[in-house]
């Protein structure tokens, strides 16, 4: 009984959900048988989650790179933590038993998360644990009381969307969006001319310190980044192999190393971490996507920017978010498409700067559903293009 009242739910805000978003997932779809037969043959091979940990019950057949996101995403939904769920021993997470009757609660809510996508949105992860619990255990089933009085001018008392565009400025088109961009931070000659950049600042961490940062980028497809992290007195403990952080991009390959060791990056795990670097990230825009469309305006610190949907060659959506007056960009915003939900990642974009004729951005934010970890903040000191590069940053750490 209460799984039906659940569906039933879901079922109303899945027809407001699909309502606003039906023309956006006929456009994915079509795109994506396209485009699946390519990228399969392209990209590197990628284990699931059933082949690399115990008692996958409900999410079998997912990429193994998905699975923490997706817990992530599932406990910031509910206001969790792992122990909700997890059993916890000697201070680690013992994911595979099955004691707690949360777990076996998620595992039933998951399955109908499921069943809902797969027979009424034609499989596209449109509802997820979010779209009742919004950060709450136990969804909230009726209005708060009083209600909004609806403004003058309003019957429906509802504002427009940030999104939706004046409807007396005509929006430009994508491609007038990008030219204006690759004018606004140097021109298509100048960024043609960068064959490389190192770059050296600071980074915060997932609990707020701050360390040295140092990357590495060689067009088209290398990329070293690596920080230490400080010892329990506080103090730099670079050499010591179990606080140097380290990320590696070389062509088809890639590998982060941290004090577990040296993990390898396949699959779309892979080309996230590519575009994490930050000229890879900036640089030729239109290179990066199958399609993009202006869908509207909103506001990013009380300016005013145009709001692009676009879908990248491996099948992942995005937004960008260029600012109407300087014409730079100030946020991306990606997501990760799992069974379950789309999972969005924003990065945005400050501080911008004139290197060399180019004007690139000195802060970088990125911002994750993680409910136990802050924003990470890269501010760079200084940034250095074509310069020498050993090439032996980017083997296997």
């Amino acid at each position: 009984m209460k799984q039906n009242i659940l569906k039933v739910t879901a079922l109303g805000l899945l027809t407001f959900v699909s309502f606003i978003s039906t023309s956006l997932s006929q456009a994915q779809s079509s795109h994506a048988q396209n485009a699946t037969t390519t990228t399969a043959q392209s990209a590197p091979t990628e284990k699931t989650v059933e082949q690399v940990f115990k008692n996958i019950k409900v999410l079998n057949g997912m990429p193994q790179s998905q699975l923490y996101p997706t817990m992530r995403f599932m406990a910031a939904s509910l206001g969790f933590q792992c122990g909700s769920c997890h059993v916890i021993k000697n201070g680690f997470v013992d994911a595979s038993v099955d004691d707690k009757p949360e777990k076996r609660t998620a595992r039933d809510m998951i399955r109908m998360v499921l069943d809902i996508n797969k027979n009424f949105a034609e499989g596209n992860p449109t509802v997820s644990c979010y779209t009742c619990h919004r950060g709450q255990r136990t969804p909230q089933g009726v209005p708060v009381l009083p209600l909004t009085v609806p403004s003058p001018g309003s019957p429906s008392g509802s504002s427009a969307s940030p999104t939706s565009p004046d409807s007396k400025r005509q929006l430009p088109s994508a491609a007038d969006v990008l030219n204006k961009y690759l004018i606004a931070i140097g021109g298509k000659a100048a960024t043609d001319r960068i064959t490389n950049c190192v770059v050296k600042g600071t980074t915060t961490t997932a609990i707020g310190q701050v360390v040295a940062y140092e990357a590495e980028q060689v067009t088209p497809d290398k990329g070293h980044e690596a920080f230490a992290l400080p010892d329990a007195t506080g103090r730099p403990c670079a050499g010591d192999s179990r606080c140097e952080y380290a990320r590696v991009i070389n062509g088809r390959q890639g590998w982060l190393k941290s004090g577990a060791g040296v993990q390898e990056l396949a699959g779309e795990q892979l080309g996230d971490q590519k575009l994490s670097f930050p000229l890879f990230m900036i640089l030729k825009l239109k290179d990066q996507y199958s399609s993009m469309r202006v869908s509207g305006q909103d506001k990013i610190d009380g300016r005013d920017v145009y709001v692009l949907g676009a879908i990248r060659f491996d099948n992942k959506r995005e937004r960008l978010y260029f600012d109407v007056e300087n014409g730079l960009l100030r946020r991306r915003i990606s997501y990760m498409s799992t069974i379950v939900a789309a999972i969005p990642q924003q990065t945005d974009f400050e501080d911008y700067r004139e290197v060399e004729g180019l004007k690139l951005p000195f802060m970088i934010t990125v911002s994750s559903v993680d409910r136990g970890s802050l924003p990470i903040t890269r501010k760079f000191a200084e940034i250095k293009l074509n310069v020498r590069v050993n090439q032996s940053k980017f083997d296997r750490p």
